[in-house]
């Protein structure tokens, strides 16, 4: 028999496709398959040795799906579903999971009979690919096609397929039985990459590729990276050790990966730019939330940079060593809770390479400010230079003239941020003049020597802002950050060392 796989242009199923292939070529069985850039095709004269190849997959690599887990106070090891594996279970047996999709409890007899379906003919046609078959095996369901929803007011799955979204309902009778196959399969795909938050959701990432090719060769470079036996994160901290990370959200996840991968692995011509990010919410009603990431070639640019040049990772280095402290505190000087949440936030504005929500994250609010030792401070400069003024042609010594204004800035700040908060809030090139000369206002009454500022910046300042109009507002969020990081400095607490 023969099997032909068209590339889907769909998240999901693409991912699924390369995963089969993947399974069935590391298999080492002997089986005529070929994957080349737009179609998977399996051949062979033995219906019954490829049904044994299917179903040793199936359970060979069981574990991809469960984490075993120590009852601590029987000592017992138990299996445990993934949080964000969407097949259910029944009642463990002798601490089993029990899966009640029956490819999964009974490969051997389910694989069988998908292949006998997928030998007939049939007129009816399939709402996921598009092909002709003879009777579905199973109806299309979240199993095997996460998108799918159970709640009608959401008109359905929705899927990215072609550069649209579709949507389509749950019990769907028209899905093949090649379609359930290779989607419910997916589950057993070791490259998602996955992070869980307990009682809340889950994230997955699957990279997204218009070819089969370059989807094989980039998740082929990055699976070293991964540790499929943790329940909530596969993204190890290092490539040699089972330890892995724990981000606070989805972008810190990705950048997170990104940096590893940049600086651990030793890839060839294929970075995957384009991610979909799937969010797995706890409880009975799963309804995935979705959406697409496209990373531009300058970010990854800015990454590559950095690491090639000082060993500086963004996140690691940067983000992950930035923290919100308390003005005052009666405790911990620390707002964690908050400190994630601007680390999220961080990771996010440099990923989608939004500077201005990225100079936001860093100013100081009620109750406290944002802080980093001196070590993280240099590392957020090299950062700047490299994401901002290289690409704004402005010299290193220009920077000088903006971190004097942003040192001014914070001395006058002190006790009153309003001053800051209206820097920001400009919205035009005349507002930004305005506030420049209430800067200059506002030197007048100070110690210049007992503030240690620099005058003279003011003026060269705004002659860069002269000599630079358009980019306006580029130079502004460069002064919140700088005035953020002097204000910081000066505020006790606001610096870890």
């Amino acid at each position: 028999m023969e099997i032909k796989i068209p590339i889907y242009n769909d998240i999901w199923m693409d991912n699924a496709v390369e995963n089969l292939y993947r399974l069935i070529n590391d298999s080492e069985e002997e089986i005529d398959i070929n994957l080349d850039k737009t179609e998977l095709t399996v051949n062979t004269n033995d219906k019954d040795g490829l049904r044994g190849i299917l179903s040793s997959i199936i359970q060979n690599n069981r574990n991809t799906l469960i984490v075993k887990h120590k009852d601590k106070k029987t000592g017992e090891i138990k299996e445990i579903k993934k949080d964000f594996v969407l097949i259910q279970e029944g009642k463990k047996i002798d601490g089993i999971v029990a899966f009640k999709e029956n490819i999964y409890s009974e490969p051997n007899k389910s694989t069988s009979e998908i292949l006998d379906l997928i030998e007939k003919n049939g007129e009816r046609t399939c709402v996921v690919c598009g092909n002709t078959f003879f009777k579905p095996y199973k109806k299309l369901q979240q199993a095997s096609y996460p998108f799918v929803t159970k709640i009608k007011s959401l008109s359905g799955v929705r899927t990215y397929k072609d550069g649209n979204f579709y949507s389509f309902r749950e019990y769907y009778d028209n899905f093949c039985p090649i379609c359930y196959m290779v989607g419910i399969l997916e589950w057993l795909d070791s490259r998602i990459i996955y992070r869980t938050f307990p009682g809340d959701k889950s994230i997955l990432f699957l990279p997204y590729f218009d070819n089969f090719e370059d989807l094989v060769e980039f998740k082929e470079e990055y699976g070293p990276l991964l540790n499929k036996s943790e329940r909530y994160s596969n993204i190890r901290v290092n490539l040699d050790e089972d330890k892995t990370e724990g981000t606070p959200g989805k972008f810190s996840t990705l950048l997170c990966f990104y940096e590893k991968f940049l600086l651990d692995i030793d890839y060839e011509n294929v970075i995957g730019r384009n991610w979909a990010i799937m969010e797995v919410p706890f409880g009975s009603v799963k309804n995935i939330k979705f959406r697409m990431l496209n990373l531009t070639d300058s970010i990854l640019g800015v990454m590559k940079e950095l690491i090639g040049e000082n060993e500086i990772r963004v996140y690691t280095n940067l983000i992950k060593e930035t923290y919100f402290f308390i003005d005052n505190p009666k405790g911990a000087p620390v707002d964690w809770d908050l400190t994630r949440k601007i680390r999220e936030k961080l990771s996010e504005s440099f990923l989608i390479d939004d500077f201005r929500s990225f100079s936001r994250m860093l100013l100081p609010r009620k109750g406290g400010k944002v802080g980093y030792s001196s070590e993280t401070r240099r590392n957020l400069e090299s950062l700047i230079y490299i994401w901002r003024l290289k690409k704004m042609g402005i010299s290193k010594e220009s920077l000088g003239s903006i971190k004097g204004v942003g040192n001014i800035v914070a001395k006058v700040s002190k006790n009153n941020l309003s001053l800051l908060y209206k820097l920001d809030k400009t919205r035009s090139i005349e507002d930004f003049w305005s506030v420049l000369r209430e800067i200059s206002r506002k030197l007048i009454g100070i110690d210049i020597k007992k503030a240690k500022v620099r005058p003279t910046s003011l003026d060269e300042l705004i002659q860069l802002l002269k000599d630079n109009e358009a980019q306006w507002t580029e130079i502004r969020d460069l002064l919140v950050v700088y005035s953020s990081m002097y204000y910081a400095i000066g505020s006790r607490g606001g610096e870890k060392k």
